[in-house]
C-alpha cells in the first residue's frame, strides 16, 4: 500500500523544507564523502551542503509572495587567504569600510554591506535564511580564536551594516544602491574549511559572484573547484585579479589558468598593485585607477540588471539541484538498497527457518493435537444434562490420589534442576527462533565481511550480543502465551459450531450422547492436558477415534475436514503473526530510520513541485520544464 499523500504535499514551499531536511540527511548520513579532502589532488566541491544551502537561502525564499518586492540584489565576494577581499568591497563601496589587514583569516563571520533604504526583510521575511545565525547590526560579530574553533566549534553568525554609518569618508560614490554587497570569511585554509558551510549559505545567496583572486591564489585548486561549481549553479560570475605588480608573464599566466575555467565566469578584471601610507590612500588611488573604474562599471551594469539576475540565479539554482539530485540522494538510496535487501533476507530466512518447519514439524506431523483437543470439547458438549458433569466430578475424586502419586514419581525421577519439557508446539517454535537466529547472524557476518560498509558490522554485532537475542526471545515467550490464549478460545468455538451441527438432527444427536455417556462409565479418565491430548493415556485416543469414526459414518466428513483445515490456517496465521511482530519485524528494525524507496520517490515528486512552480515565478516555464 503506498503511502498516504501529506495535507501539503503539493504546497511548493513545504516540498522545499522537506527535501532540503532529505538532503541535509542524506549527507550526515555519507561519512564525510562530500566534502572538501585535505589534499590538493584530491579536492571535491562541497555539491551536497550547497544543495541545502540553495534549497534554504534561494529557492525556499523564491516560493514566498514577497520574494520579489522585498529581496535585492545579492552582490557576494569570494576569495582565499590574503586576496584583497576586503580591498575590493571598498572599491564598490567607495569608502574603507572593510576591515583590511595583513593578518591571515582576519574575517570569520560573512558581512552584509546593506544601504538602510533597502531594508532588512530579505532577512526578516525568510524563515529558513540565515536561520540559527546571530546577527549583529552595525557591529562585527566576535572573533574565535583558533582554540576555541577546535573545542568549540564555529558559532554561525552575520554582520549587517550600513555603508552610511561606517566612520570612514566616502573617497567615492558607491557602485549601486539597489544591491546588499557581501564580504565572505576565506575558504582556502584548513581551518577556513570549519566555517564553510557559511560561506556556502552566502553562495547560495549570490545573483552576482565575484572571485577574488592574487598573484599567490589564482592556481589554489579550492577556489577553482568553488568557481566551477558556482558557475554550474548557473549564477554570473566576474573574477577579480587584484594587488598584481607590473608583470605581462604573470598577467599572461594567470589568464591562462583562470581561462580553464572559462566557461564558469564572464570576465577577469586586474586590479593592479597599489602603494600607499594607509588603507585609505591607497584605496583612493586606487580607485583612480582604469582598470577600477572599467571594474566598478561592469558591477553597475550587472546590479541595473537585477531583476534578470535574480531570475537567472533561481532557474540556474534549481537546474543545479535536479542536475545533483540523484548524487545527494546516493547515500540513502545505499541506505535504502541496504535496508530493503536485509527485510528480503529476513523474510527468507523467516520462512526457510521458522514457518515452513513449523508447518511440516507441527501442523503436518504427529504432535499436533489441537483438532482432537476440538473433538474433546465436542464431546464435554456431547455429556448428558446433569449426570455427566456429576461422573467428570466423580473420575477426578477418584482419580486424583493416582494424580499426585504419579506427579511425585516424576519429580523424584528427574533431576530437579531440569525443567520439564515444553508443550510440543513451543518446543517446535523454539527450536526454530534458535536456527533463525543463527541463520540471521551468519547472514549479517557475510555482508559485513563482502560490503565495506559499518552498517553490516554494527549489524552483525548486535546479532551476536546476548542482550538483542535475550530480549528478543523474552518478548516471544510472551507474545506466545497472547497467542495460545487466543487459540484456546478458537479451538472452543470451532468445537461449539461441530456440535450445533449434531444438533440439527436430534436422533443422531442422542446417539452419540448416549455412546459419549457409556464411555465415561467405563473410563478411568479422561486426560487433556493445556497443550494437547496425552497420548500416554490408552483410553482418550480410541475415544475420540470412536467419535470420529460416527460422524464419518453419518456423513459429516467433508464438514469435520474443512473445520479442520480451517483451524490448521488459523493457527499458521496466529503463529505467522506472531513471528511477524515478536521476531521479524524487531529484525528488519535493526536498520533505524533507514530510510525507504517511497521516501526517495516522494523526493522526486517534491522536486517536480518545486521546479513547475519556480518556472511560473521566473516566468520562463518552457526552459525550466
Amino acid at each position: 500500500m503506498s503511502p498516504r499523500p501529506s495535507p501539503n504535499a503539493n504546497d511548493p514551499l513545504a516540498a522545499c523544507d522537506r527535501l532540503a531536511a532529505l538532503i541535509e540527511r542524506a549527507g550526515a548520513s555519507d561519512g564525510g564523502r562530500h566534502r572538501p579532502a585535505a589534499v590538493d589532488d584530491a579536492i571535491r566541491a562541497p555539491v551536497v551542503p550547497f544543495l541545502v544551502a540553495q534549497l534554504r537561502m534561494r529557492i525556499g525564499p523564491a516560493l514566498r509572495a514577497e520574494w520579489s518586492a522585498r529581496d535585492p540584489v545579492h552582490v557576494v565576494l569570494f576569495g582565499g587567504t590574503n586576496t584583497g577581499k576586503s580591498t575590493v568591497v571598498n572599491l564598490l563601496l567607495g569608502r574603507a569600510g572593510a576591515t583590511m589587514g595583513a593578518r591571515a583569516r582576519l574575517s570569520q563571520h560573512p558581512a552584509a554591506y546593506c544601504p538602510a533604504a533597502l531594508g532588512e526583510g530579505w532577512l526578516d521575511s525568510f524563515p529558513s535564511r540565515f536561520a540559527g545565525y546571530a546577527r549583529y547590526r552595525n557591529e562585527a560579530p566576535p572573533r574565535q580564536s583558533d582554540e576555541e574553533l577546535r573545542a568549540v566549534g564555529y558559532r554561525p553568525a552575520l554582520a549587517v551594516l550600513d555603508p552610511a554609518r561606517i566612520p570612514a569618508p566616502a573617497l567615492g560614490p558607491p557602485v549601486t544602491e539597489s544591491a546588499v554587497c557581501w564580504d565572505v570569511p576565506d575558504f582556502s585554509t584548513e581551518e577556513g574549511q570549519i566555517y564553510l558551510g557559511t560561506v556556502l549559505d552566502v553562495a547560495a545567496l549570490a545573483d552576482l559572484v565575484i572571485m577574488v583572486v592574487s598573484d599567490e591564489s589564482y592556481a589554489d585548486n579550492r577556489g577553482h573547484a568553488l568557481l566551477r561549481m558556482l558557475g554550474d549553479s548557473g549564477v554570473k560570475i566576474l573574477v577579480a585579479a587584484n594587488k598584481l605588480p607590473e608583470s605581462p608573464k604573470l598577467r599572461e599566466d594567470l589568464d591562462q589558468t583562470l581561462s580553464a575555467n572559462g566557461r564558469f565566469h564572464s570576465g577577469i578584471y586586474h586590479l593592479p598593485e597599489i602603494r600607499g601610507v594607509n588603507p585609505p590612500e591607497r584605496l583612493g588611488q586606487l580607485l583612480e585607477t582604469a582598470e577600477a573604474i572599467a571594474f566598478r562599471a561592469a558591477i553597475a551594469r550587472e546590479a541595473a540588471c537585477g531583476p534578470e539576475r535574480k531570475r537567472q540565479a533561481l532557474r540556474g539554482a534549481v537546474a543545479f539541484v535536479g542536475k545533483h539530485l540523484d548524487e545527494a540522494l546516493r547515500p540513502l538510496s545505499d541506505e535504502a538498497d541496504r535496508a530493503t535487501r536485509w527485510a528480503k533476507t529476513v523474510d527468507r530466512l523467516t520462512a526457510e527457518h521458522v514457518l515452513e518447519p513449523y508447518r511440516r514439524d507441527y501442523l503436518e506431523g504427529a504432535r499436533y493435537g489441537e483438532f482432537n483437543r476440538t473433538l474433546v470439547h465436542v464431546m464435554r458438549l456431547l455429556q448428558v444434562p446433569w449426570v455427566g458433569p456429576f461422573l467428570d466430578l466423580a473420575r477426578r475424586i477418584v482419580r486424583a490420589p493416582v494424580r499426585l502419586a504419579a506427579g511425585l514419581a516424576r519429580r523424584l525421577a528427574k533431576p530437579r534442576d531440569k525443567a520439564p519439557p515444553p508443550p510440543p508446539e513451543e518446543q517446535v517454535l523454539r527450536e526454530a527462533a534458535g536456527a533463525w537466529l543463527a541463520a540471521l547472524k551468519a547472514e549479517a557476518q557475510a555482508r559485513a565481511g563482502t560490503e565495506p560498509n559499518p552498517a553490516w558490522n554494527e549489524l552483525a554485532r548486535t546479532l551476536d550480543g546476548d542482550g538483542f537475542r535475550d530480549n528478543l526471545l523474552a518478548r516471544f515467550d510472551d507474545g506466545f502465551l497472547a497467542y495460545r490464549k487466543d487459540l484456546e478460545e478458537t479451538v472452543r468455538r470451532r468445537a461449539s459450531a461441530i456440535f450445533q451441527k449434531l444438533e440439527e438432527d436430534p436422533a443422531r444427536l442422542n446417539a452419540l450422547r448416549g455412546a459419549n455417556l457409556a464411555a465415561n462409565v467405563f473410563t478411568v479418565a479422561l486426560v487433556v492436558k493445556s497443550w494437547g491430548i496425552d497420548w500416554s493415556d490408552a483410553v482418550v485416543g480410541p475415544m475420540i477415534a470412536g467419535l470420529w469414526q460416527n460422524l464419518l459414518e453419518w456423513g459429516l466428513g467433508r464438514y469435520l475436514e474443512t473445520h479442520r483445515a480451517g483451524l490448521l490456517e488459523e493457527q499458521f496465521a496466529g503463529v505467522r503473526g506472531l513471528v511477524e511482530s515478536r521476531l521479524a519485524g524487531p529484525a528488519r528494525a535493526l536498520f533505524p530510520g533507514a530510510t525507504r524507496a517511497e521516501d526517495l520517490l516522494a523526493a522526486r515528486r517534491d522536486f517536480t513541485t518545486i521546479r513547475e512552480a519556480v518556472a511560473r515565478i521566473a516566468g520562463d516555464e518552457r526552459e525550466m520544464g
